[in-house]
């Protein structure tokens, strides 16, 4: 697929996932921490059954969403409108995913979150070899293969855990008043701090005469996601053990820290032969920009580390500012240094903005313990 197509796909993914961290109000993230607090596994059900049918008003509003957004763009860019039409069966992935992790996170299932988080790829990766060297690959091929792929396994994934929809009233006014409580702090921080995320996509496609840095510069952020997921991966897995501890034991940032730092070195010697080896040398840049990324992933990884033990003890607030500061400096790097520096404007952003985030919620997180400590 050439640069511009790959680009066209990453485009519309941009903007469905930007629309997609509008539509649930905190709600997932208030419904992880009552399954954490919880030790009854008929009531953490009944959660997860309130939670499939916010889930499902999600996925209407953003349904609705899409087309208005294909009519947006039919005048100008017809085959951008026809994108969005075709991704309707399976634009609901960014939703399916952010109801799986959670309540995997919310129930310590970490089983679960290990196969969310990598079989999708297992199983698209060769899937996706044999179908494209077969028949070719297109922009529609690639965007219905991909997200169709990660949305069976995760629907495969939410039947498993058996959502239960009996006697839900009590567990909706549970919900709503954690939620009023800790999820909407959370959702005002992350609004500011997810939906930013996807500014750089759609600013470099206006910066730029076609969207192909757009699919080069998302190419990057998705190869080097994983190195942030190391750290976030022991934050969810001790969420429920912070919820009584004091601090986070110190073996336990240094084992964490020591981690990351050893997997961000293997990234770094493997990533430019590997864009190589899986793409082609029109992809090449593709290395140089995820080698400075990966900076910024480690540290937004290490952050959300500390993230995890704040929102175990209910400190929705503090995250919630990280988020904003995270936001705000993305929503002013994403426009005035890609203006001036384009994709290196972007990849700028990204790291002064993750180590915001991570100073931040030391900060907050030593602020806190030492409060506890009085």
């Amino acid at each position: 697929m050439s640069p511009p197509d790959y680009g066209d796909v990453r485009y519309v993914q941009n903007i469905i996932n930007f629309i997609a961290s509008f539509l649930l109000f905190g709600y997932f993230l208030s419904g992880a921490r009552l399954m954490a607090l919880s030790n009854h596994a008929l009531y953490s059900r009944q959660i997860k059954g309130v939670m499939i049918i916010i889930l499902l008003m999600a996925c209407v509003a953003l349904g609705i969403a899409l087309l208005l957004c294909s009519l947006m763009h039919y005048q100008h860019n017809p085959a951008i409108a026809f994108l969005f039409v075709v991704s309707l069966p399976v634009c609901f992935y960014p939703l399916l995913l952010n109801y799986t992790e959670q309540t995997t996170i919310g129930d310590n299932q970490i089983g679960r979150l290990a196969v969310a988080r990598l079989f999708p790829y297992f199983v698209y990766v060769p899937l996706a070899y044999l179908i494209y060297s077969s028949i070719g690959v297109s922009s529609t091929i690639m965007l219905l293969l991909q997200w169709g792929v990660y949305s069976v396994i995760y629907i495969c994934i939410i039947i498993s855990t058996k959502p239960l929809f009996k006697r839900l009233r009590p567990v909706w006014s549970a919900l709503q008043s954690e939620n009023n409580k800790y999820g909407i702090q959370l959702y005002i921080g992350s609004l500011v701090m997810v939906a930013t995320n996807y500014l750089a996509g759609m600013s470099l496609g206006y910066f730029n005469e076609d969207n192909s840095e757009v699919g080069f510069y998302t190419l990057s952020l998705t190869v080097t996601a994983p190195l942030a997921y190391l750290p976030t991966i022991v934050g969810n897995t001790y969420f429920k053990k912070f919820a009584t501890q004091s601090q986070i034991p110190a073996k336990i940032i240094i084992f964490t820290i020591l981690l990351t730092c050893l997997s961000c070195i293997l990234f770094l010697l493997i990533i430019k032969p590997m864009v190589l080896f899986l793409y082609s040398e029109r992809y090449a840049i593709v290395g140089r920009y995820a080698s400075f990324l990966s900076v910024a992933y480690c540290l937004h990884g290490l952050g959300d580390m500390f993230n995890r033990y704040l929102c175990s003890h209910a400190q929705g607030k503090s995250v919630r500012n990280a988020s904003i500061l995270n936001g705000t400096l993305k929503v002013i790097g994403y426009i005035v240094l890609v203006a001036w520096l384009n994709t290196n404007g972007a990849i700028l952003t990204m790291i002064i903005c993750d180590m915001a985030y991570f100073t931040c919620l030391v900060y907050y997180y030593m602020r806190f313990v030492k409060k506890k400590e009085v």
